[in-house]
């Protein structure tokens, strides 16, 4: 034990004295000390530790202060390199490589660095590696530069100040003692985001949506709709997208296209340069941005990837050890949001798949046996209650599966078959983000849209007891939002919930259905939402379908606006509700409903 920790003293202390004193982006140095879980976990670990050192020792590299080792495996578009033990480039450190290629590290694991390559000759394996000079920068447009137009990830690695000129790419994170609290929303016109998970201006927000959705239901479409929404509403926020070709071309016919920053890139490394680059000039724009990185699945294939090259290699750790260790890996792109002493923020809108509840190939049946669940390895909380609908004669189909909230054996999600390593990702993403928006895929063949899931959705902005805490909601959407959750809560246990409470839950899933993709403003949400909230609303939608409670909703606005012309759009300015408009509000809307009462009747 004390060899080991003397060689782990020894490693710290090497590294030190052969930091150079430039300080790219910030950092005290280009050389970031890690202490690898390989070195504390097992005595078996610590001895593969141990022989890793002394050959790196016999080997003359750790003599030398620029050497990253050599290329110890290609696997796809990484570069795996194996640096000297104890002393792993920083994230975006530039690799020179023997036969004259460029390359820049994307990330560390195990004691490996994970590069990608930028120019040169393909590195081959062997093949020795060095720092290069300096971190990766890319000519991104400057601040004060008009803030639109499309941008090729891979033209401008191409054309890269590599060392020199332009902007870093993998900035510095923005320390705490330069953060203020977030305290001012980014209004986004969808009514169930803004009143079950609204967005705060220094956010992180993650949006989970299965691929199996339809794409009129699916992740990319409501975050168009929230972009057109920040668009119309809060112009004054720069927007950076990071997409592919195809999102690029939905982007440029969209509402919010023009205006907006697009990266484009190609392939799952240059999504991580392009993610990291677009929070870089959203931090130098000044004042408020808005980032989205429309699909975070590449970052999770190069980590699998580096997973699989580090257990082929023997770099084997504990379950425990490598959640940590994602979490760190993800924790680099969602800590990159935040609100700083100036006023200035960078909101993350992050979108990732997430598991479908549903099965598919030979294993999608029309209907399973209750052999099915105990075979997958289902909890026995949810054997229990297929075990009490099979004693009723009710089928096991898919769509009473969806009631329940029970995922179809075959789905591999992590409440089924799938365990809870098939999820993980997920897990370790939404403990590190301010709030998530799920979408369900039931929710969307009951014709919800957008289809959030309101048990699944929420913001973590806010929560607490403290006067000064942080909100991410105006005052007036606060005021009638108090009871929302309860309510569709209530109505969301069917034993339990009275006939009263499923008629009152209606109406605010009526208000928060919005089929129409037009963004809604402050007023009109807070109209509509009162309405609900308070009552007033339950007969009317109960003796409605659809259709009808759409034209009684625009109806009401309507009216609203007819009788105050200057109340809506004062709450939208202010965001504030005072006692005398809710009142006034709550007047206009029973005289409404009276009139529709009465020529209905």
């Amino acid at each position: 034990m004390r060899a080991r920790v003397l060689l782990l003293l020894l490693a710290v202390a090497h590294c030190h004295q052969l930091t150079p004193s430039v300080r790219p982006f910030g950092r005290v140095a280009p050389v970031r000390v890690r202490l690898s879980p390989l070195a504390i976990a097992s005595d078996a670990e610590s001895t593969a530790f141990e022989a890793r050192r002394e050959a790196a020792v016999a080997s003359g590299l750790d003599e030398d202060a620029t050497s990253l080792g050599s290329v110890v495996r290609r696997e796809g578009e990484l570069v795996v390199l194996e640096p000297p033990v104890g002393c792993e480039p920083a994230d975006g450190s530039l690799v020179a490589f023997a036969d004259g290629g460029v390359g820049a590290v994307l990330f560390c694991r195990v004691g490996l660095a994970f590069a990608t390559q930028l120019s040169g000759p393909a590195a081959v394996l062997g093949e020795a590696a060095s720092r290069g000079a300096g971190n990766l920068t890319l000519p991104l447009p400057a601040p004060d530069e008009a803030w639109a137009g499309e941008m090729s990830v891979r033209s401008l690695l191409a054309t890269a100040g590599r060392g020199g000129g332009g902007g870093a790419v993998f900035e510095e994170r923005v320390p705490q003692a330069r953060r203020v609290p977030i305290g001012k929303p980014l209004h986004t016109g969808v009514t169930a985001v803004d009143a079950l998970a609204p967005i705060g201006r220094g956010q992180s927000m993650l949006l989970l949506a299965p691929e199996t959705l339809p794409s009129a239901s699916g992740s990319a479409a409501l975050a168009s709709r929230m972009l057109s929404g920040a668009a119309q509403f809060a112009p004054e926020v720069k927007r950076v997208v990071v997409t592919t070709a195809e999102g690029a071309e939905a982007a440029q016919r969209s509402e919010w296209g023009d205006g907006s920053r697009l990266l484009v890139a190609e392939s799952d490394a240059e999504l991580v340069v392009a993610a990291q680059a677009a929070c870089s000039m959203a931090q130098r724009a000044g004042g408020d941005a808005l980032v989205v990185v429309d699909d975070l699945a590449p970052l999770l294939r190069l980590w699998r990837a580096a997973v699989r090259v580090g257990e082929e290699l023997g770099r084997v750790v504990r379950p425990e050890e490598e959640g940590s260790m994602l979490r760190g890996f993800y924790s680099c792109l969602t800590e990159r949001a935040h609100r700083r002493l100036g006023g200035e923020s960078v909101t993350l809108l992050l979108l990732q798949p997430s598991p479908s509840v549903r099965a598919s190939g030979a294993a999608a049946l029309d209907a399973f046996a209750l052999g099915d669940f105990e075979a997958a390895g289902f909890s026995q909380r949810a054997l229990g209650r297929l075990r009490a609908l099979e004693a009723k004669g009710i089928a096991l189909t898919p769509p009473v599966l969806e009631k329940l909230g029970i995922p179809a054996p075959g789905s591999g999600h992590p409440r089924a078959d799938g365990g809870r390593a098939a999820g993980a990702h997920v897990e370790e993403l939404t403990s590190l983000v301010d709030g998530h928006i799920e979408l369900s895929e039931p929710l969307a063949a009951a014709g919800r849209s957008p289809p959030i899931d309101p048990t699944q959705s929420l913001t973590r902005i806010g929560v607490g007891s403290t006067k000064l805490r942080p909100t991410a909601s105006s005052a007036a959407m606060r005021a009638v939002t108090r009871a929302l959750r309860l309510e569709l809560a209530s109505a969301a246990d069917p034993v339990a919930c009275e006939p009263a409470q499923r008629i009152r839950a209606d109406a605010c899933i009526s208000v928060l259905q919005q089929p129409d993709t037009t963004p809604v403003s402050l007023g009109e949400q807070v109209a509509l939402l009162s309405a609900a909230t308070d009552g007033l609303l339950d007969e009317a939608v109960h003796t409605r379908d659809a259709a009808a409670t759409d034209q009684l909703l625009r109806d009401l606005l309507a009216a609203v606006s007819a009788a105050a012309p200057e109340l809506l759009p004062k709450v939208s300015r202010s965001g504030e509700l005072t006692e005398a408009q809710a009142a006034e509000l709550r007047g206009h809307t029973r005289e409404f409903l009276a009139r529709e009462e009465g020529q209905t009747g």
